[in-house]
């Protein structure tokens, strides 16, 4: 009787374990991202959001918001790397398009961002100001708010507009 007795308060304590478990495991559910990238003539769903939380690449004091909106996924292993310097084969390979924008403390686009796509050949740098970051949040946990930019290459021109909510990850 004893024994019973012990075993369902283990498994009792089990089962709140797991229940806990649980409760913390699906906060990447919440994260969401609505918009689209076009470059010419041809539009892309935005589906997928990752913001990173970094030094500033040219002075390390400063910590900036790395926020990258793709149409499809990217490896967590390219995710944590603080570079991504696969982002454009990846990106060559067609297999996946988006917009990486660098946002500073003051919740504004800072230095480059990047454009991927295979049609640039991988990737394309832009300058901050072609850029806008309209934070409703923005600190070490979450990111939420709307970015959009546009600008040309040659004749051709890009835009993208996307809307996005989602935890932050650091990278060093």
């Amino acid at each position: 009787m004893r024994i019973f007795h012990r075993s369902r308060r283990f498994s009792s304590a089990l089962w709140v374990l797991l229940a806990a478990a649980l409760t913390v495991a699906p906060a990447a559910a919440q994260d969401a991202v609505s918009g689209t990238f076009s470059f010419a003539g041809k539009t892309y769903k935005l589906t997928h959001v990752n913001v990173s939380r970094q030094p500033l690449m040219t002075d390390n004091s400063k910590i900036v918001f790395v926020v990258l909106l793709t149409d499809n996924p990217i490896p967590a292993k390219v995710l944590n790397d603080r570079f991504r310097l696969e982002l454009t084969d990846l990106a060559r390979e067609g297999k996946f398009h988006g917009v990486s924008v660098t946002i500073g403390a003051d919740r504004k686009p800072v230095g480059t961002s990047w454009n991927y796509a295979k049609e640039f050949g991988g990737a394309m740098i832009t300058r901050a100001d072609q850029h806008t970051f309209e934070a409703k949040a923005l600190d070490d946990s979450h990111a939420e708010g709307q970015l959009f930019g546009q600008g040309s290459i040659g004749d051709d021109k890009w835009d993208y507009s996307a809307s996005c909510k989602t935890a932050l990850t650091t990278s060093k």
